[in-house]
């Protein structure tokens, strides 16, 4: 059975901070997540596996990592979680 990955991001916008989650379909890095999930061109680090978004404006960071079966991951898609 495949496994498939919720990543919860910590996300800071300007002054507002708020938490992201997004289902990956294989394992990656923190900056490989971070990178596919924003899109980011660089690798501009604000701090230890904290990222800075193409403009250096916004902040992202994996907050956790927790494996799933394909199930699982479908389950929370069709409620809408992720």
């Amino acid at each position: 059975m495949n496994k498939k990955y919720l990543v919860k991001f910590e996300c800071q916008i300007g002054d507002y901070e708020h938490l992201d989650y997004y289902i990956f379909d294989k394992k990656k890095s923190e900056w490989g997540y971070c990178k596919e999930f924003w899109g980011i061109n660089k690798k501009d680090c604000l701090k230890d596996n904290v990222f800075w978004d193409n403009h250096m404006m916004n902040a992202i960071s994996v907050y956790s990592e927790t494996e799933l079966t394909s199930q699982e991951a479908d389950t929370l898609e069709r409620l809408g979680v992720a």
